[in-house]
Order: C-alpha cells, then structure tokens, then sequence
C-alpha cells in the first residue's frame, strides 16, 4: 500500500481489499486526527455514507450510502503497464543460472558487469508478447514515456479490464505507444469522460462505427485500432 499520496489524488482510482472506488476526497475529518481519503465504491453496498460525517459534506456520492473514509495507508494506486506486464509475463519461476560475470568497455574504461544475460532474457520475453490479458491488475497508466513502445512493440491484443485508469488520456497514452494495437478490452472499468455518465452500458465498437460518435472517445484510439470492447463500464463526470 502507498506511504505517500499522489499529488493528484483526487479522481484517482483506487483497489482496497479487492473492491474499487474512486477518491474524492482528501484531508482531515474531525475529531480524528490524521488523514483521510473519502471515497465512493463502484459497489454502493461496500460503503456507510453519502459522504457526510457529523453534519458537513466532505464530498458527493450518487447513491446514499457509497461512500468511506479510508486511512492512505490502506488503499492501492496500483502500478504503469509495464511493471503489470513485468510481473504477469516475465518468467521467475525458470532454475536460476549462475549469474556471469562480464567485461564492458565504457569510453576507456572496462567495467565488470553482472546480470546482464537476465535482463537481455526479459527484454526478449517481452518483445515477443503479442495477445496481452492484464485483467485485474491495477494497471493505473502508462509509465515512463515511450517504455511500453520500446519494451512491447509487437502487442496486437491488450484486456485492461477491471483495472484502475481513471481518464481517457491514460488509455491514449498506452494505446498510442502500440503501433500494431488492433483490440482493447476496457470492460468493467470506470473511465472518466466529461459530459456523459453512462451505467452498465454493453458496447462493442468497431473502427468505423467508432469515428462517428463522441469525439473524446475517438482521441483514445490509434489508427491501427480495430476493437474497442467497452462492456460494462461505468462512465464517471468530472467534478
């Protein structure tokens, strides 16, 4: 869990105990000390309030009793695409090899190195990836510009499902680093897009269907897109 939050906590969607919800608030909740995030769960039932506490209204819910406060140290902000990747797809599970040791020229300089054979390994398991479920992950944004596109160039299928990107720039990040993207799976999800706020919806959008609608959507998908499932996601307002 997080020591340390966001500077942009606000919006952000969190994993607590394996129930989602997006963070509405973040401060003091008199009389106790310390702080607090105030969030509202995708289930209503997991949380106790609308986001009052003692008479003042720390933050809005859509329904009556969606909202908890939670101590920072509790909640998960997830982690970028490729330390998802990393953990779901290269392989630890192999016998460990003596690690060599090796000899590289720097400038003029030679310098002893180790692990290098490890980390050539993982670059090639990655590069090969091409059909990619990252489902429940907590994958929460791209990560370092350009790292998806250098490490997983070849990757045609992506199911980010379940996960916790909070805005339509996140999923543009990650979509535009892949060239060759044809599918990409973002059910059960809760994106944010401004102006619409849509429950439980069922699509199943292609390239051409796609261009016609919202505008916004269409900033988050490559020319190579070919399959947008958005099934069951819960489009949230801005506040």
């Amino acid at each position: 869990m997080n020591s340390t939050l966001p500077s942009d906590v606000i919006g952000r969607r969190v994993e607590v105990n394996g129930e989602h919800a997006t963070v509405r608030f973040s401060g003091i909740v008199p009389p106790v000390a310390g702080p607090w995030l105030g969030v509202e769960w995708d289930n209503p039932e997991r949380g106790k309030h609308d986001g009052s506490h003692e008479g003042t209204v720390y933050f809005k819910c859509r329904h009556p009793t969606a909202g908890s406060f939670i101590r920072p140290n509790k909640v998960n902000f997830g982690v970028d695409f490729l330390t998802a990747i990393k953990n779901r797809y290269v392989l630890e599970d192999e016998p460990k090899e003596e690690e060599t040791e090796q000899i590289v020229i720097i400038g003029n300089k030679p310098v002893e190195t180790i692990g290098f054979d490890s980390v050539i390994k993982q670059q090639s398991q990655l590069s090969k990836l091409q059909d990619v479920s990252l489902r429940n992950c907590a994958v929460n944004g791209a990560g370092d510009q350009g790292g998806i596109a250098k490490a997983c160039p070849n990757i045609r299928s992506i199911d980010l499902s379940k996960n916790l990107l909070s805005s339509w720039e996140e999923v543009i990040d990650i979509a535009n680093q892949l060239k060759h993207l044809e599918v990409l799976n973002l059910r059960c999800s809760a994106v944010l897009l401004a102006g619409l706020s849509l429950r439980n919806c069922t699509l199943s959008l292609t390239i051409s269907s796609f261009r016609k609608g919202n505008q916004g959507l269409h900033q988050c998908i490559c020319h190579h897109l070919a399959i947008l499932f958005l099934v069951q996601n819960t489009y949230l307002l801005k506040y």
